[in-house]
């Protein structure tokens, strides 16, 4: 009886989980309830590397879209999904308290690329610097958020200090916070923190200013699927941000970076925070150069943002801001702000090959880049100095190894070379320059060979550069150190040969030299990369470690030996001591205690 009860038991448990298995499928069926984080649009995840913010500027229109791995897309037609991996769920670190305590898990997609996520970064590489005026800007403005979160968060930063132990906070909702820029060209990514599962929808404002002056702008939506699953947007329901609790009641500048510390690549970026900012006010900003007393006006900088690029020759300056009334009278003035700039280590050595020794004027040049050794890092970009000109300049939309250019007759004699940057966009890596022949070129000015009187030195060695030139034209000598496009120039000579120290700093440099007449270059010569042997200074040091060493250790000795001479006497002297009070001949306790008996 018991087994026949047992039997139908089993088979009524049987036909229960077939309904509920033809159930669930038909529920899987069903429109209605079909969970669809992405609502009709391409998610891109795991691997893809999605510039989310992407402006381009076509005659005077002005429009943000996304520029993704299948080419530029409208940005309502794609949604940016972070799953939960091993990667991406972790628990916040110090410096993140705005967020969360620590150890709090969340959502992230870091700013270097974690292939099992999305990976996320903004480019103004759609963009040319000869059609703006000034910097482009990317406004937070609010967000929209579907899911389970009461009090759902996210943030924009990235690691900051020389370090890299800090926290830089570009977007953070509820604090001060609240946007990024850059210049034409530039490309960046960074840390996008979430602390809950769920469908985000972030809007921004982008703004920029025409080379004529124009105001353009574009509002633009940017889509994040956080989790494995997540509402399909119907239900999103806008977010209230708290108020700033980092809100300052003076004229304060905050850098965009931790502490005020850039790389070489980078935009060393300072903003202007005035709680009493009037509609008509302007901003003068001042530098004091190191060692400096005196500080000069910048009269390129006017508004609540201080751009320039963060070179070597800028560390150590401090920086200040005043804002101007429409009276045109000063209404407060700022505390100074120092500015540290650093170049970072090379990672790997840059090579640049062309695919021809030379070019006919309409060919299209190919050059390719190699690292060696390889790295997993490939933003490049490209950068070209036509003869005449004192500076090199960013060739537009470059970003990979291989770099094609269309060949014009002025571009015989012309230098290119290619950097290697990090997801921070700060340069790992650049190229010896590379000059390019042009058939019946038409350069600006002509060109003659520089050399060395030897192929690397050490830090604080003199070597000599020489001018391969035929009259003693007066010559004046610059360098442009790696990763900076501008040639500084070396006081204290100015025949054809220069002879000058070797800092740490110019591993990798181009010494050129120049003639003019008056301000016009008429021919020029460059040295394309200087070798600085890095380690000299610490072998210096160690081969005179080395050599106090040989005399520290025979005195070492000589004292080791008067201690145990002087350590043998004491025993003696007290074992005499010891017969003379018990009598000649006497054994000692110990001799007494080591006899044996049978």
């Amino acid at each position: 009886m018991r087994q026949t009860t047992t039997a139908r038991s089993r088979a009524k448990v049987a036909v229960l989980a077939l309904f509920i298995s033809i159930a669930i499928s038909l529920l899987q069926l069903t429109p209605a309830m079909a969970i669809d984080p992405a609502a009709g649009r391409t998610v891109l995840g795991a691997g893809a590397h999605v510039d989310a913010i992407y402006p381009q500027l076509t005659g005077k229109k002005f429009e943000v879209k996304s520029l993704t791995p299948d080419g530029v897309k409208d940005t309502d037609k794609i949604a940016l999904h972070i799953p939960t991996t091993k990667t991406s769920h972790v628990g916040l670190p110090e410096g993140y308290e705005f967020l969360g305590k620590k150890g709090t898990k969340a959502w992230v997609s870091t700013e270097a690329q974690d292939k099992s996520v999305v990976w996320p970064g903004w480019s103004f590489e759609g963009l040319e610097s000869k059609d703006l005026k000034g910097t482009i800007k990317i406004n937070y403005k609010n967000f929209s958020y579907a899911g389970d979160s009461a009090s759902p968060r996210f943030a924009v930063t990235q690691p900051g200090g020389f370090d890299g132990k800090k926290v830089t906070p570009l977007i953070v909702p509820g604090t001060t916070h609240t946007g990024v820029s850059g210049e034409a060209g530039a490309h960046t990514h960074a840390t996008w923190t979430f602390t809950a599962a769920g469908t985000y929808d972030i809007n921004f404002g982008v703004e920029a200013e025409l080379a004529d002056g124009t105001p353009v702008a574009d509002d633009v939506t940017v889509r994040f699927i956080v989790g494995e699953t997540g509402d399909n947007g119907e239900n999103l329901e806008a977010q209230k941000d708290p108020q700033p609790s980092d809100a300052v009641d003076k004229l304060t500048i905050e850098p965009a970076k931790a502490d005020a510390e850039y790389f070489t690549g980078q935009d060393a970026d300072l903003n202007a925070v005035a709680p009493g900012a009037r509609k008509g006010d302007s901003y003068r900003w001042f530098t004091t150069a190191p060692g400096e007393s005196k500080a000069v006006k910048d009269p390129e900088q006017n508004t609540e943002e201080f751009s320039t690029k963060a070179i070597r020759a800028l560390d150590g300056t401090k920086v200040h801001v005043e804002r101007v009334g429409a009276d045109g009278k000063v209404v407060e003035r700022s505390e100074p702000v120092t500015i540290g700039t650093r170049a970072k280590t090379p990672t790997t050595s840059l090579s640049v090959k062309p695919d021809k020794r030379s070019y006919h004027a309409g060919e299209t040049a190919t050059f390719s880049s190699t690292q060696t050794p390889k790295t997993e890092d490939e933003h490049y970009h490209w950068y070209l100095k036509l003869p005449g000109q004192d500076e090199y300049e960013w060739i537009p939309e470059s970003r990979r190894a291989e770099q094609s250019l269309k060949i014009t007759p002025e571009m015989d004699g012309a230098l290119i070379t290619a950097r290697l940057f990090n997801a921070d966009h700060a340069i790992l890596a650049e190229a010896p320059v590379q000059q390019i022949s042009v058939d019946g070129g038409e350069a600006a000015a002509d060109s003659f060979k520089v050399s060395s009187n030897q192929k690397s030195a050490k830090a604080g060695q003199k070597v000599s550069f020489t001018a391969d030139l035929p009259s003693d034209d007066k010559v004046e000598w610059s360098v442009r150190k790696q990763g900076e496009n501008v040639c500084a120039p070396i006081k204290g000579s100015t025949g054809k040969t220069l002879s000058t120290e070797m800092g740490k700093d110019w591993d990798g440099a181009e010494v050129r030299a120049v003639v003019r007449n008056g301000k016009t270059v008429i021919s020029e010569g460059s040295f394309p990369a200087v070798s600085v042997d890095q380690a000299s200074e610490a072998a210096a040091s160690s081969e005179q470690e080395a050599t106090s060493s040989t005399w520290i250790l025979p005195v070492g000795i000589v004292v080791a030996v008067i201690i145990i001479a002087g350590a043998v006497i004491l025993v003696v002297r007290r074992r005499a001591s010891v017969r003379k009070e018990t009598g000649s001949g006497a054994g000692t306790p110990d001799d007494t205690d080591t006899t044996t008996k049978d």
